[in-house]
């Protein structure tokens, strides 16, 4: 464990022996570039494996600050994505052998129609959606009624929820706020000595 000349850990001791101001500056300022590392490092994480922009997440992100505190805490929401975002792209597919098809330029078990693929994970590659299809902007799918449904894939927050994330988003907290508050208090010491 990496020992600091201003321990984080040792807010009530560090108070009484420099000015109160320095120690709280200090805390909000450290907690705020560890906010914006873990968000950095959380963003690069899921455009690792899903195809997004950095805007994309970061339109979904909501930073809560607890007064009480110097803690964040970051919320990412938002709803399960449209399929359109995935980089749709059409082509023949098979019709099921099971449906004979009597009409259209290939009729019986070698019917073709429209399908669309989309590239949703970067490490899996284009997957046909089944039964879907792209128009007007939009990938579609038949629901059980027989109307078309718009088609979804997974949410923002569903992606950030991933152990791995999290667990990495922990460690660069935990790696951060402490030397940056150390870094922070021996600079706003220095700022206070030359008043």
């Amino acid at each position: 464990m990496i020992e600091y000349k201003h321990d984080i850990n040792r807010l009530n001791s560090l108070k009484k022996r420099f000015n109160d101001g320095v120690v709280e500056k200090s805390l909000r300022q450290s907690v705020a570039t560890a906010t914006s590392r873990v968000r950095t490092y959380i963003s690069r994480e899921v455009r690792g494996v899903y195809p997004l922009r950095a805007k994309d997440l970061n339109g979904k992100v909501q930073i809560r600050k607890y007064r009480q505190m110097a803690t964040r805490a970051l919320i990412y929401t938002g709803r399960r994505l449209p399929l359109e975002q995935f980089a749709p792209k059409t082509r023949w597919v098979t019709v099921s052998s099971r449906r004979k098809v009597k009409s259209g330029p290939r009729k019986g078990s070698m019917a073709r129609r429209r399908g669309v693929s989309v590239a949703i994970r970067r490490d899996k590659g284009r997957q046909l959606v089944a039964g879907g299809w792209y128009a007007k902007g939009e990938i579609m799918r038949r629901a059980k009624d027989g109307s078309p449904r718009i088609q979804y894939g997974p949410s923002i927050p569903g992606m950030v929820a991933h152990e791995s994330v999290i667990t990495g988003a922990t460690d660069v907290a935990r790696d951060v706020l402490p030397r940056e508050f150390s870094r922070r208090m021996e600079v706003l010491l220095e700022e206070e000595g030359k008043k």
